[in-house]
């Protein structure tokens, strides 16, 4: 008898370009990105008293499953962003936190892969990829 063993993809995946910053201007980040994001938050004086994180995050989320997995998703980030990568340089030099996430649920043996273009174009952008896979027992 013969075992095979196959890799399967990532599982409902999703890429964001995050930026942060305690003191987060909504304004500067529209007129900036030109582009709504798909998440804002703000802290608020409530959020203050109990402590919790004391930083605004903006958010552009794809999360629609496309043909293509997660390197469709991440041209359409990037179609998205790229215009505007003067833009995000301006917002690093001002002190924002920037990062592009991509997130996803893995089972053993999950893989997935990123084309050149996708690779080349996220390094054009300078800008931290973080990669999150989630293991949970679904």
């Amino acid at each position: 008898m013969q075992w095979d063993h196959t890799e399967g993809g990532w599982v409902e995946t999703g890429v964001q370009l995050v930026i942060r910053k305690s003191d987060l201007d909504p304004a500067l980040l529209s007129e900036t990105m030109q582009v709504p994001p798909t998440s804002l938050s703000l802290p608020d004086a409530d959020t203050r008293k109990a402590g919790l994180p004391q930083e605004g995050v903006w958010s552009l989320t794809v999360h629609k499953r496309l043909p293509g997995g997660v390197n469709e998703q991440f041209q359409k980030l990037l179609e998205q962003i790229e215009p505007h990568a003067s833009g995000i340089d301006h917002l690093t030099s001002q002190g924002y936190e920037i990062s592009i996430s991509v997130t996803g649920f893995v089972g053993n043996g999950s893989t997935f892969s990123l084309a050149p273009d996708v690779v080349s174009r996220l390094a054009d952008l300078n800008v931290p990829l973080v990669v999150s896979p989630s293991t949970s027992d679904r």
